[in-house]
Formats: C-alpha cells, structure tokens, sequence
C-alpha cells in the first residue's frame, strides 16, 4: 500500500488485524484519488468488539470495511468522490465519518446515520 499503513487497521481492543487485500488495494486507489490523507478511526473489529459498537457482523470483522474521519463538508466531498471513483458502491455518510465497504451481497447503496 502506498498510503497506508496496515496497523491502521487494526482492532481498538485487541490489535488484530484482518483486513482483505483487495479491499485495502481499493482503499489505497481511492486516497490516491481522492488527493487528500484519510484518516482511519476503525478497520478491523474483532467480533467482540463489534458487538460492542452495534455494528454489523458482516462488514468490518470480516475485513472489508473501513470508517474514515471526516468532519469539513469539502473534505467530504474529496473522500467521497475518491471512493467512488475508485468503484466503491456501499457508502455510509455521518457527521464525523464515512464508512465505506466491500460487502458481496449487500446492496449497492449510499446511506446517512
């Protein structure tokens, strides 16, 4: 990856990491894109760690999910346009992140928390 590093990714409570590579060689083609740093606030989550943060079982703990700090409108707009321009099609927008993966069989969508 050239701009990440893979302890990024890393669980919160136990420092696992398991990410997929296809999802990190995407997300490294987005930054590049995106011509702006991101900032991980959660990659891998445990599943313990999961349960605890009321995500779903099927993203982030199976590796192909990752949240990126975001909390300037025009920065947002930079990361967005970068993940899609990339070829993501699942993105989830909040105030303070954007959540952005891989799943196979989910849906294609953008959505707000």
């Amino acid at each position: 990856m050239k701009f990440f590093k893979i302890e990024e990714f890393a669980c919160k409570c136990c420092g696992q990491v398991a990410m997929k590579e296809d999802f990190l060689n995407k997300l490294d083609l987005a930054r590049g894109l995106a011509g702006t740093p991101f900032s991980i606030n959660s990659g891998y989550r445990c599943p313990e760690h999961n349960a605890a943060e009321k995500g779903d079982p099927d993203n982030h703990p199976r590796g192909w999910a990752a949240d990126i700090d975001c909390f300037i409108g025009p920065l947002r707009l930079l990361i967005v346009k970068g993940l899609l321009d990339a070829g993501f099609t699942r993105i989830g927008i909040s105030k303070d992140f954007i959540h952005v993966d891989r799943h196979p069989t989910k849906p294609k969508s953008i959505w707000l928390y």
